[in-house]
């Protein structure tokens, strides 16, 4: 499994043994190969190539090392936009954003937040720890990008701001559904088309 590069974004995110990133790097891919509810210790431990005892040492249950990926996803989400707002002006910002939004990076970037969060969303349901997990991560995007378009759109309403910015969001992370269809290689394009229409309507 590679190593992702995370030297860019280091000022911004939380300082962790190097076993728990290990842990929740491995149990990401076990879930982009397997799903989330196949995505045994065992897998894990396998896609990390690591004994199953570093995954217990860290985590007693899926739905805490669940909960701990969606948490990691934010903070990388949001240290992704603070790298961003100290290098583009801030009427570039939001392109940047959705340009790192709809576009595979390095960093655990879309499609691969996509693909955890979809696995997330799979059992929000019967899995309450997902469901809060998934409501705090979805909010904080709204929140960001609601912020953006706030400084590139100042006088548009605040509930049409909304809205626009809770429906970028569902269009950047509703992706892992279409990459199952096999639509991966027109739905980022097509879906950056349509939040620039939204963002235009404002």
């Amino acid at each position: 499994m590679p190593t992702q590069d995370l030297s860019h974004l280091l000022p911004w995110l939380t300082d962790r043994p190097p076993g728990y990133d290990r842990v929740l790097d491995a149990f990401e891919a076990a879930v982009v190969e397997h799903g989330i509810q196949r995505a045994s210790f065992a897998r894990i431990a396998a896609a990390g190539g690591f004994h199953r005892s570093l995954v217990q040492h860290h985590f007693k249950t899926r739905e805490g090392l669940l909960r701990a990926a969606l948490d990691r996803v934010a903070e990388r989400y949001h240290a992704r936009l603070e790298l961003i707002r100290s290098e583009a002006p801030p009427g570039a910002r939001l392109d940047a954003i959705l340009s790192w939004m709809f576009a595979p990076l390095g960093d655990g970037g879309p499609p691969r937040i996509a693909r955890v969060v979809d696995a997330a969303v799979a059992v929000a349901g019967s899995v309450p720890e997902a469901r809060t997990a998934l409501a705090r991560l979805y909010e904080r995007f709204v929140v960001e990008i609601v912020a953006e378009l706030e400084i590139l759109r100042p006088k548009a309403d605040g509930v049409a701001v909304s809205d626009a910015a809770t429906q970028i969001v569902a269009l950047s992370y509703g992706r892992a559904g279409l990459d199952t269809l096999a639509l991966r290689a027109r739905s980022p394009g097509a879906s950056r088309g349509l939040c620039d229409l939204l963002i235009r309507g404002l």
